[in-house]
């Protein structure tokens, strides 16, 4: 069980580095299908689950809350390139700080082909565009996305090739897994002070090294 919430978390986790917008907050609502019967399983556990994120220039934050099972905070300071995470829930209380650079891989970015689809639909209110994304293994994933606001670098679930920010994601992943982000709350403007996180006393801090070591990797 805790093998697999791991692999939860390394699946799910959102990384944002920088946005153009000043204040920008999405929530999605998340939700796994697959076919075998590990999938079922995550299908179980993620039941409730939500993304959310709050984004600036200067700061990012990121909340995934992964049914009932686990809590995940990540915040990063783009001028210091300084990242810090907390998780919480099942596997107890842990707390990692540190450079993110120190992780890359230098693994190229995967060879992709977009299409980009004459269609509309809204997503909480904003028209979007769609978007079919193929990778190498011929998996065909599915991204809505509004040019109205710039993609946010550094966002793996949303590839340098779609050309707005992306409200509804239905990505197609290994062994029929597929996994679905959709937009349920949208702001501009919010005050970036009211998303930090708050480790509580006692939680020691971690390099991101050891966060590594466990399975998360980047």
């Amino acid at each position: 069980m805790m093998k697999l919430l791991f692999n939860l978390a390394a699946i799910l986790f959102f990384t944002i580095t920088v946005s153009a917008q000043d204040g920008l907050y999405i929530k999605y609502e998340t939700q796994i299908s697959g076919g075998n019967e590990e999938n079922e399983m995550m299908e179980m556990m993620m039941t409730g689950s939500t993304m959310e994120l709050a984004m600036n220039k200067d700061r990012s934050w990121v909340r995934t809350t992964m049914g009932a099972m686990m809590n995940m905070e990540m915040s990063m300071d783009v001028k210091t390139n300084v990242m810090t995470m907390y998780m919480s829930g099942m596997i107890g209380d842990m707390a990692f700080r540190g450079n993110p650079d120190e992780l890359d891989d230098d693994q190229d970015e995967p060879e992709m082909d977009i299409q980009l689809i004459d269609q509309t639909k809204k997503i909480n209110g904003i028209t979007c565009k769609k978007a079919i994304i193929t990778d190498e293994e011929g998996n065909k994933s599915e991204y809505w996305y509004t040019e109205d606001f710039k993609r946010p670098e550094g966002v793996k679930q949303m590839p340098n090739q779609v050309p707005g920010l992306c409200l509804e994601m239905i990505l197609k992943m290994q062994e029929g897994l597929t996994i679905t982000y959709t937009c349920i709350d949208f702001k501009e403007n919010v005050d970036m002070s009211n998303y930090k996180i708050n480790i509580p006393d006692g939680v020691e801090i971690q390099s991101l090294d050891e966060m590594s070591n466990m399975g998360m990797g980047n």
